[in-house]
């Protein structure tokens, strides 16, 4: 079954034709537990992957109820988080323990930490960079960031700021960073929800043979990444939002007398 990636969910994906899909959806946002109601009218197994330094205290707020929350895109409640501290577009953790009793629900990870770093690794497809990205490294000096792509701190190996300049990070020093995370994240698996998680969605999508050994050290065993993924042990994901841009079926000619098909 094919897969997609979901991050906030707005109301125009409810009238995709979703049935076909396996969904998935990253950063352990409010809106899939606000939502739940809608989304388990799908037959597919809904894998919601957590951010879990981003999962809050408090309780579990009211559910769907015929009211639509307003969209919020993956670069405006990143900035709320990482640079104001605003965490109110997570789960909290009763949101998340309400999550993992649901049947048809799993749970998986998405990193504790969700970092960037720099890199002198250019991505395949280049896209503009989201301000929050660039605020986040702004300590550094956009001298010494010239030429340098900002990409997933766990991913690449990458440069370490220190005494006002650039080094490259040792093998060593990035492996360390990745099980750091990793364990971070079982710790809050273990403490809050009573296991482990065997599924990882990569964050920002990005991945390297480096981490996925690590992570397997770990006990994992199903990562999810982009679309196209270069190693066989990475299972693709359709941004969701791929299916709002193609264009709908295209109409047919009705008989003569007749009224021209409609797509859906």
């Amino acid at each position: 079954m094919k897969r997609l990636v979901i991050h906030d969910l707005r109301p125009e994906y409810f009238a995709l034709p979703l049935d076909g899909w396996a969904l998935t959806f990253d950063d352990g946002l409010f809106s899939h537990y606000y939502y739940l109601p809608l989304l388990q009218r799908f037959p597919s197994p809904l894998l919601f992957f957590l951010t879990t330094s981003l999962i809050g205290e408090g309780p579990a707020r009211p559910r769907f109820d015929g009211r639509f929350l307003p969209y919020r895109p993956p670069a405006e409640y990143a900035h709320a988080a990482f640079l104001r501290g605003d965490r109110e577009a997570f789960l909290t953790v009763e949101e998340a323990r309400f999550l993992a009793r649901q049947q048809g629900v799993r749970l998986g990870a998405h990193s504790h930490f969700h970092e960037i770093g720099l890199t002198d690794i250019a991505p395949r497809r280049p896209r503009p960079v989201s301000p929050w990205k660039q605020e986040r490294l702004s300590p550094i000096p956009a001298a010494l960031r010239r030429g340098l792509s900002i990409r997933s701190r766990l991913a690449f190996a990458g440069f370490v700021y220190e005494e006002g300049r650039l080094r490259p990070r040792t093998e060593a020093e990035w492996r360390a960073d990745i099980r750091r995370d990793t364990e971070r994240c079982l710790e809050w698996f273990e403490r809050h929800l009573g296991f482990r998680p065997e599924a990882y969605a990569f964050p920002f999508n990005e991945y390297s043979p480096v981490l996925i050994e690590e992570l397997e050290r770990f006990g994992f065993r199903e990562f999810y990444g982009p679309s196209r993924p270069k190693d066989p042990r990475v299972l693709a994901r359709t941004d969701i939002e791929e299916l709002l841009a193609s264009p709908p079926p295209t109409a047919t000619a009705a008989p003569a007398g007749g009224r021209e098909g409609a797509a859906r």
